[in-house]
């Protein structure tokens, strides 16, 4: 009982421990409730939360995992789980109130840290013979290193961290015959998370054939062992196939955009950027590779390939390994390889924790055997590292300062005096663990606290946590909304925290930033004039086009500020919130011919796609129509012409540059533009908008590039201002249009008269009635996915692709059509992962079986 509970003592240290360290960096930090902080910064703020609100809805009762209508007009939610939300440690947030999800947050990364400590303690414990001490230093370090530190806002990356240890103590025990825990713990890595999965599975399967090596089997047990280990990932992979067969089908969908292809195998960084990224308090967290894995671990580390006790084979292959990592970190095209062939969007680096791993598990060896006759060597290493980092301040003073210099010489002298004193026999020999493991913990936590600094000082990762709550007034408009209309609308806000508010705030809207958001709409709404800036990745509404506003069943704007949009009746208003509905909203299905969702490709304009999908009054009528200035000024502008486009420069760059436009409207309009301004990204915040002295704002912004609402007009002159916010630049598109109202509002009233009555709907089908004058196309403003399946009158239909948008075809006449959504692949990986299932279970009892007959045989003396 007394060993059972120091084991047990010994585990629940390495857990809690890391958990301790951090949770005092974050009290330091002022995170709530000791402060106005919060860990919410990056994508956690933006998409984590609002993804975790509406799994909490589900887990409650509300809501389902396969569908969600809040965002992207009807999103794949199960893709999305898959890609952010499947970890298991994910279901905590049930302990907790919605309101208080971020509190759930803080809650889940120090259990991922603490699981990376306890796994990596398990892993070093299993492997190498230690006292407990000193797994429990290097487990610790291995919790709180750089990459998790800095990237605990991607909070599913952390999954692969802390499954590393028990994926590689997974292939161990394969290597000495059994295959279950391999089996579960890869299984439950490609549950938690299939992004990290892959890079871990290409680090397993070097580490398999590296340990094969090592250990010098022969060539007949290791193609058996080789040949058990492609069956236990197939097994595992089957296991979780419910989950990643229909991810994979739609991530497959979509088309991202190519990666940079130039300087392909340009090194990325020096080698001292590299080393400065070793220490302690490094910066630059997204570009450069975060490595850090304790002062101690470096002092140690290179010990390894200089010690006797190690093998030479084994110092070669952790060194073909550890270069073969660095070089993919530095290479581009290797790197890309790590991360599935496709780009990473600004985090260049995500597997640099097997560096780490790999660092702290060759100083803990060499700790381990440390002795009095390596002294010397380890002298030559401190003073290695005391060289470089006094060099460090003058070749990359962005990256090291005198000052962080100087903190890492004094950690670093200190452990060197540590370690020598190891090596003594004195008196105090019993304490000399404590004192490392104190200035361990020091030497984390102070790099911890750095790194949450920086992140702090970084635009979109400084959030309070008060900057979690939005106006009162909202909230309880859309509440009352809920409330009041049960029928099945959209609608859209100009009061926003993040672009995936309508998860949080329970709204059927357009606006959504995931990476598993669906690509074929977006392509379709960029036609239409919606910005897409990270292609499928993201779609916002913003404030939306008239026309295509209707067509989707834009039912309702929220707003704290007047609009200006025909078509909006004031309906209601409360702490200073005021709730407008479109009455030219359509429900979600309606009539249309086949041409009207037919795109050209090549057509850019996307004011003549929204008059084809309005489709005809007649066949002559624009419901958009460019407009030209009745006269045009130019100031404090060089204005030259090439083509379609026109360049700018400032005559005087210190004085305001402007073009004012003048138009001459008449009846009623709605006018906008359309304006690219230089060349991609760097023509973002370059000018702004004014009309009628009013200023609309910076436009194109990163989020807002395309189609801009210029406000409602009735027989009326409107000047227009472009001002310049840079020297120079040039505009590649430069488009005014005006949207004819009485012809739109004409045309609206015809869609209304064939289109669908909603009778009944949930998070996965919809049910409604429509007559049919003509036999055409039910037109659903439903985002294609061939998930969805359709029946009308009870039989089943073939659901067809209009555009980004599905539809069904039907006779003339009254119909009763239901859709139902069920994620593509779904049954067939379901049905995988019974089958693999069946086969661990198989493999288990078989393997059981055969222990118990050794053991009968060992009992008889056979």
């Amino acid at each position: 009982m007394k060993i059972s509970f120091a084991r047990s003592s010994i585990f629940f240290l390495s857990f809690s421990i890391p958990i301790l360290l951090m949770g005092f960096v974050y009290v330091l930090r002022g995170v709530y409730p000791f402060g106005e902080s919060s860990i919410l910064m990056g994508d956690l703020y933006t998409q984590y939360i609002p993804f975790y609100n509406h799994l909490y809805d589900v887990l409650k009762g509300k809501g389902s995992l396969f569908y969600a209508w809040e965002a992207g007009m009807g999103l794949n939610f199960w893709a999305t789980f898959a890609y952010y939300l499947s970890s298991p440690i994910s279901f905590l947030i049930v302990l907790f109130e919605r309101d208080n999800l971020p509190e759930a947050v803080v809650l889940i990364t120090l259990t991922k840290i603490g699981l990376s400590s306890l796994f990596m303690y398990i892993y070093l414990s299993k492997m190498y013979e230690s006292l407990n001490i000193a797994r429990l230093m290097f487990s610790t370090t291995y919790s709180l290193i750089s990459f998790t530190v800095v990237y605990a806002f991607n909070i599913m990356w952390l999954d692969g961290v802390y499954l590393l240890p028990l994926v590689l103590l997974g292939v161990e025990f394969l290597l000495r015959g059994t295959r279950q825990l391999f089996i579960i713990v890869l299984a439950l890595l490609f549950i938690s998370n299939f992004y990290m999965a892959y890079i871990i599975g290409i680090f397993t399967f070097l580490y398999f054939i590296k340990r094969s090596l090592s250990i010098g089997i022969s060539e007949k047990v290791f193609l058996k062992s080789f040949g058990s280990f492609i069956f236990c990932t197939v097994i595992a992979g089957g296991i979780s196939a419910f989950l990643t067969i229909p991810t994979y089908l739609h991530l497959n969908r979509n088309i991202y955009p190519p990666g940079d292809s130039n300087g392909m195998t340009e090194p990325a960084f020096s080698f001292f950027q590299f080393f400065a990224k070793l220490y302690n308090g490094g910066i630059q967290l997204f570009e450069l590779p975060n490595v850090y894995s304790g002062l101690m671990v470096l002092l140690l580390f290179p010990l390894f390939f200089m010690m006797t006790e190690f093998r030479v084979k084994e110092k070669v292959l952790y060194l073909l390994l550890l270069g073969g990592i660095f070089l993919s970190l530095q290479i581009k095209l290797l790197n890309l390889v790590w991360h599935a062939f496709e780009s990473p969007v600004g985090y260049l680096h995500r597997f640099a924790f097997i560096f780490s791993f790999l660092m702290i598990v060759l100083g803990f060896r060499v700790y381990n055997s440390f002795e009095k006759k390596y002294v010397s060597a380890l002298l030559k290493v401190y003073a290695a590292n005391v060289f470089i980092l006094i060099l460090l301040p003058e070749i990359t003073p962005e990256l090291v300062s005198v000052k962080k210099a100087l903190f890492n010489i004094i950690l670093l002298t200190i452990f060197a005096i540590l370690l020598y004193a190891k090596t003594l026999d004195t008196r105090y020999q019993k304490y000399l663990p404590l004192l490392l493991i104190f200035f361990i913990f020091v030497d984390l936590s102070i790099n911890a606290y750095r790194h949450i600094n920086t992140l702090n000082s970084l635009a979109g990762y400084s959030i309070k946590r008060d900057d979690y709550n939005i106006k009162p007034g909202f909230e309880k408009m859309v509440d009352m909304m809920n409330e009041e209309d049960q029928g099945f609308y959209r609608m859209n806000t100009n009061i926003r925290l993040t672009h995936n508010d309508s998860f949080r705030f329970h709204y059927n809207g357009m606006s959504n930033f995931n990476t598993l958001s669906n690509g074929t709409l977006h392509q379709a709404m960029y036609q239409l004039g919606y910005s897409t800036t990270l292609g499928p990745r993201s779609l916002m509404q913003n404030n939306g086009v008239l026309v295509t506003d209707a067509l989707f069943g834009y039912k309702y704007f929220v707003s704290d500020q007047p609009i200006d949009k025909h078509g909006y009746k004031l309906v209601n208003c409360n702490e200073g919130v005021c709730l407008y509905e479109n009455m030219n909203a359509i429900p979600i299905g309606f009539m249309t011919a086949k041409q009207q969702t037919v795109f050209q490709s090549k057509n850019d304009n996307p004011f003549d796609l929204q008059n084809q999908l309005l489709g005809p009054l007649n066949e002559s009528i624009d419901y958009f129509y460019p407009i030209k200035p009745s006269a045009i000024t130019y100031t404090n502008l060089n204005v030259r012409k090439d083509g379609s486009v026109q360049y700018f420069k400032k005559s005087d760059p210190a004085l305001p540059g402007t073009i004012n436009m003048t138009f001459d409207l008449k009846d009623k309009n709605q006018l906008y533009t359309l304006i690219s301004a230089g060349k991609g990204f760097p023509g973002f915040n370059e000018t702004e908008i004014f009309v009628n002295g009013n200023r609309v704002g910076v436009y194109p912004t990163f989020h807002n590039e395309r189609i801009l609402d210029l406000g409602a007009f009735s027989s009326e002159r409107v000047n227009i201002t472009i001002h310049f916010l840079v020297p120079e630049t040039q505009l590649t598109q430069n488009m005014f249009y005006a949207l004819d109202i009485e012809k739109f509002e004409e045309r609206i009233q015809q869609i209304k008269a064939e289109s669908i009555d909603v009778t009944s709907w949930n998070a996965t089908s919809i049910k409604g009635m429509i007559n049919v004058t003509n036999h055409d196309n039910l037109f659903f403003s439903i985002p294609y996915d061939p998930g969805w399946s359709a029946k009308v009158d009870g039989e089943s239909v073939p659901v067809k692709k209009l555009g980004g948008f599905i539809g069904v075809d039907v006779e003339q006449g009254q119909h009763d059509v239901e859709l139902h959504f069920k994620p593509q692949g779904f049954n067939l990986g379901l049905i995988l992962s019974i089958f693999s299932l069946v086969t661990l279970g198989l493999l288990s009892f078989l393997e059981l079986r055969k222990q118990k007959s050794l053991k009968m045989k060992w009992d008889k003396g056979i």
